[in-house]
Parts: C-alpha cells; sequence; structure tokens
C-alpha cells in the first residue's frame, strides 16, 4: 500500500472516530451551538436534534457529497504539506476538557492538525477550510470554532505547565473549482496565518454557561421526534403510568354516562305514556320537558347568501369593521375509542 492510500485510510479511520463521539460529546464544530445556548439562556428549537443525538436517542446521520469530499482531500493535501516539513504533526487528535466537560456530556475538539513542541513549549492548533469566501470572511464565519480550539487548546497547555497556544487557520479558496473533475490541490489557493486576537474572541465564547444549560436539558431529555406526534412508549414510565390510569378513569366515565343516558331514554318514554311531569323526593327530582321548537334568524347563512355573495365589497367592510379576535388557551383534548373529552 503507498504512503498517499495509508494517510487516506487513516483520515477515514479519523473522520469515523469524528462521527463516534457525536454521542456523548459535543466538539468544536458545536461550537455555535454552545454559544447560541449560552446567549438565549436555553436550548433552542435549532439545537434539540444535535442534542438528542448528543444523548444517543436518535443515531448521528451520516451522508457524504461532492463538496465534503473536496474538503476532505484539501484537508489531507494541507497535512502532508505540514507533516512533510515536521513529522510530529498529528491529523485529528482528540482534546478532552475537564473544565467543561457535564455529567451528561463530555466537551472535545478534533483538531484538523495537532504540533506539541516541547524545546519551544509550544502547541499548534490547525484549522483547515475551503471555501468560496476570502481568508477573512471564514475566519468570522468560524469565529466560534476556532475560539473553542483555542480554550481546550490552552486548557491542555496549562496542564502541560506553562506551554503557549499557537492558532493556525489554513484556508484554501475554491471559487472556480469545478467539484466533477478529478481532485486536485492548487497551493497557489492555500493561505495559512497565525491568527492574532484570537482571545478577545474566546472571552466572549462562554462555553461554560452554555454547557451548564445544555448540561440540564439532557438531564431530562428523555425522547426525541422531528414530528409533532410520538409514540407513547417514548415517554417516561412514570408518565405512561400516570396516562394509564387518567385514561382507565375517562372510560369508566363514558361507560356510565351512556348507561346514564340509557335511562333517560327509557325514563322519557315511561313518563311520557304514563302522563308523568315530575318524580320527587328529598335528595332528587325527576322532570319531563316535551318537545318543542324554538324560532331564530341563521345570520351566518343570511350573511353568506345575502350580503357576501351580492355585495362582496360591502361583506369585507363589515368583516374588518366587526372583526373579533378571541384568545384561547393553550389545552389538550385526550381521544378514547372515538370520543373526544
Amino acid at each position: 500500500m503507498t504512503n498517499k492510500l495509508k494517510n487516506r485510510k487513516k483520515m477515514n479511520e479519523h473522520k469515523n472516530e469524528i462521527i463516534s463521539t457525536r454521542k456523548g460529546c459535543l466538539g468544536g464544530s458545536d461550537a455555535r451551538l454552545i454559544q447560541s445556548v449560552a446567549e438565549l439562556g436555553r436550548v433552542p428549537k435549532s439545537a434539540e436534534k444535535r442534542l438528542a443525538i448528543c444523548k444517543g436517542l436518535i443515531e448521528a446521520p451520516q451522508f457524504s457529497n461532492p463538496a465534503m469530499e473536496y474538503g476532505n482531500y484539501i484537508e489531507d493535501a494541507v497535512f502532508q504539506s505540514l507533516k512533510a516539513n515536521d513529522e510530529r504533526w498529528q491529523s485529528n487528535p482528540c482534546l478532552v476538557s475537564t473544565a467543561y466537560s457535564r455529567s451528561n456530556c463530555k466537551v472535545i475538539d478534533h483538531v484538523d492538525f495537532f504540533l506539541q513542541d516541547n524545546e519551544n513549549r509550544t502547541l499548534w492548533i490547525g484549522e483547515c477550510k475551503a471555501t468560496h469566501s476570502t481568508f477573512e470572511q471564514t475566519r468570522d464565519e468560524y469565529k466560534w470554532q476556532l475560539a473553542h480550539h483555542w480554550i481546550l487548546g490552552n486548557e491542555l497547555a496549562k496542564q502541560l505547565g506553562g506551554y503557549k497556544v499557537k492558532l493556525l487557520l489554513c484556508h484554501y479558496r475554491t471559487d472556480g473549482v469545478d467539484l466533477s473533475m478529478p481532485f486536485e490541490f492548487d497551493p497557489s489557493r492555500l493561505t495559512v496565518k497565525s491568527l492574532r486576537g484570537i482571545e478577545k474572541i474566546a472571552r466572549t465564547y462562554d462555553i461554560e454557561a452554555g454547557m451548564n444549560t445544555i448540561n440540564t436539558y439532557l438531564a431530562g431529555l428523555e425522547y426525541y421526534s422531528e414530528d409533532d406526534e410520538i409514540p407513547s412508549e417514548y415517554l417516561p414510565d412514570n408518565i405512561k403510568e400516570q396516562f394509564t390510569a387518567i385514561t382507565n378513569i375517562l372510560k369508566e366515565i363514558k361507560e356510565r354516562e351512556h348507561r346514564v343516558d340509557d335511562f333517560k331514554n327509557k325514563l322519557c318514554k315511561f313518563m311520557q305514556e304514563r302522563g308523568i311531569r315530575n318524580i320527587k323526593n328529598d335528595q332528587w327530582c325527576i322532570s319531563l320537558v316535551n318537545a318543542s321548537e324554538s324560532v331564530s334568524v341563521d345570520y351566518k347563512k343570511l350573511f353568506a347568501e345575502e350580503i357576501e355573495a351580492k355585495r362582496p365589497r360591502v361583506a369585507r367592510a363589515l368583516k374588518e369593521k366587526y372583526k373579533k379576535v378571541t384568545s384561547r388557551s393553550a389545552y389538550v383534548t385526550i381521544k378514547i375509542k372515538d370520543s373526544q373529552i
């Protein structure tokens, strides 16, 4: 096997490892999510699926496309270039945070490139991005991921004792690249810079607050569904027991209501046949109400047929003038067979 194939195999192994750690962990690619949770003080709807994957309630989706494959190709090419200059460079090692990991979720970081220079007591961390944007635009777009690298890198540097961190952004410009053609690496498209001012951005990345909120959310997360309808088996056991108890009570109520209605129908017939108007004792009173008719105006039909159909403009004006807005509180309905309660 050639060195190129060996390297490609190792790169695929690293990517598979990254996918496997999506359960139980949040990493650099989740930094924007962590920051949004910190800013909101709660988990937004957009983050629920990722956190359900983290909790292990659903599997992480696995898919690929030409842009992703090209990005992996460029990352491998840049790594080979770095490694050719210094054998100490590593591809996709996993950094684990002690400071920010929580009981329901670890904080990790699969950095694209990593070099530990013990002689100069320096940790070099590289992030590779292949985008249509400029270097500056890419840096700004991925600032939270870069801040995540910086924070976890500095945590490791502190553990090692007196190390400093250098963060590189390796940007490969892809505008004009035809992804339908065989992939090629053009060094002239690559810009590698050590980022300055990243400390200022990292100070605004509130990873601690975000992880505290996420940890609490994950502790109570029992099920996840992308639909607004979920099977009852996904409910916690104590909730299912309460549902069973309540629905049994509702069934009993319906059965008794049917018995009462049946009795009232028979009683009505009995009283009509015998000319009885009332039956009384000290505890209850039963009265017969004879059949009758009431006359009213069907205003809805009147409006539809006499005004809306014949004078639509007048109808629209009247609807606007006399419209009524009614607020209703949220509520639930429970259906037992064909009955709605």
